[in-house]
């Protein structure tokens, strides 16, 4: 309730505006006709659970299930991805930076493509799309134009550029290296690693299957530039144990930030909403553009504008880190279709007993590139 209005004092509720003074008021109420007022209905409120708005968003958007993605983790570059991620958490045991709760565990680092939101109907018209696609060829189509591209630069007569000239596509390996910051370094919630190829073919391949899959309807559109990256820290997974606990915030204003109840992205969809692609592993782009439809970094904990209840001052570790080798020659050799929400992996020989060892997302479909 407001405060009561003193004697004398004009009650604007109705009209909004003020009479100019007391004269006004008598000579209405002295008028032969009773006074009229323009009263306007109030607005329509619409029903969000109805899901015809979700404020200022308009339309409820549709729930994220499935990612595209290329796997990072083989029996080669798992002992190298574990211990570098090791390391890092034993580092950030030893200060307050940032909690070790968010690094990201091994078996969930991957490079996502691009996010999904199927039914059942449209998630087996995808596998089937995956199934019959000529992975191989479309690597082999790259390679040549690239091949091409250098041979006009160099000034190579196009007649020496035959099959004995590609670059082995059996061979498309890659390195991981660095932290880079998804934010601006000093004010940031995610570091990821990046992945370096040699011939170039890794980003143009990746691209060339988020158009397809997208122009399919598979994939939610995202006019972002495609950035590839592994997640390697994001502070939405570090929530603490308690919901109320104030987290020293060590960032140059001396604030804290209280610990909100921010959902990991398999359940607020990263990286990899995904756990998007985690999002978008989520994907996360070059140029992040805040008109990006249904704003898919935002959702899935990724892009510049992700939520996290902790974003911190990343330089020290981003110069520690500078090149850091997570791992190297990593084999790039499949496509997968994921479910959202990475799942964790227990020590003990039935589910849900033991320790959490690891976490993993669950492959609903696969495809070689040789096959």
């Amino acid at each position: 309730m407001g405060k009561k209005k003193a004697r004398g004092e004009y009650n604007d509720f109705l009209d909004g505006e003020k009479l100019r003074d007391n004269a006004d008021i008598r000579t209405t109420l002295q008028s032969s006709m009773p006074p009229t007022r323009d009263i306007s209905p109030p607005p329509v409120r619409h029903d969000r659970r109805a899901g015809r708005k979700t404020g200022k968003g308009g339309p409820k958007k549709p729930p994220l299930t499935h990612f595209l993605c290329l796997p990072l983790v083989t029996d080669e570059s798992r002992p190298q991805l574990q211990a570098g991620l090791e390391k890092l958490k034993e580092e950030l045991g030893k200060g307050d930076l940032v909690p070790s709760t968010a690094v990201r565990p091994v078996g969930s680092l991957h490079l996502t493509l691009g996010v999904m939101s199927l039914d059942e109907t449209k998630l087996q018209e995808a596998k089937h799309y995956l199934a019959d696609l000529d992975l191989h060829s479309l690597l082999r189509d790259i390679s040549m134009q690239i091949l091409a591209e250098k041979a006009a630069e160099d000034g190579t007569i196009a007649e020496n550029l035959g099959p004995g000239a590609l670059p082995d596509t059996d061979a498309l390996t890659i390195n991981l290296e660095s932290l880079a910051p998804m934010q601006a370094p000093q004010k940031t919630s995610i570091l990821y690693a990046e992945p370096k190829d040699a011939s170039q073919r890794l980003l143009p391949f990746a691209s060339a299957l988020r158009e397809r899959f997208t122009t399919k309807g598979f994939l939610l559109e995202d006019s972002r530039p495609l950035k590839l990256h592994a997640t390697i820290i994001n502070t939405i997974y570090a929530k603490s144990a308690n919901k109320r606990a104030r987290v020293k915030n060590p960032l140059k204003d001396g604030t804290q930030h209280p610990d909100a109840e921010a959902s990991a992205h398999d359940n607020n969809q990263d990286d990899d909403a995904a756990s998007t692609a985690e999002s978008l592993d989520g994907n996360a782009a070059a140029s992040h553009s805040s008109s990006a439809p249904h704003n898919l970094a935002r959702e899935a904990g990724h892009g510049p504008d992700a939520k996290s209840w902790l974003r911190f001052d990343a330089r020290s570790l981003i110069e520690t880190y500078k090149h850091f080798p997570w791992a190297d020659q990593v084999r790039i050799d499949k496509i997968q279709i994921c479910k959202m929400g990475a799942k964790k992996v227990w020590s003990g020989a039935k589910g849900g007993e033991g320790d959490a060892v690891d976490e993993r997302y669950e492959v609903v479909c696969a495809k070689g590139i040789y096959e």
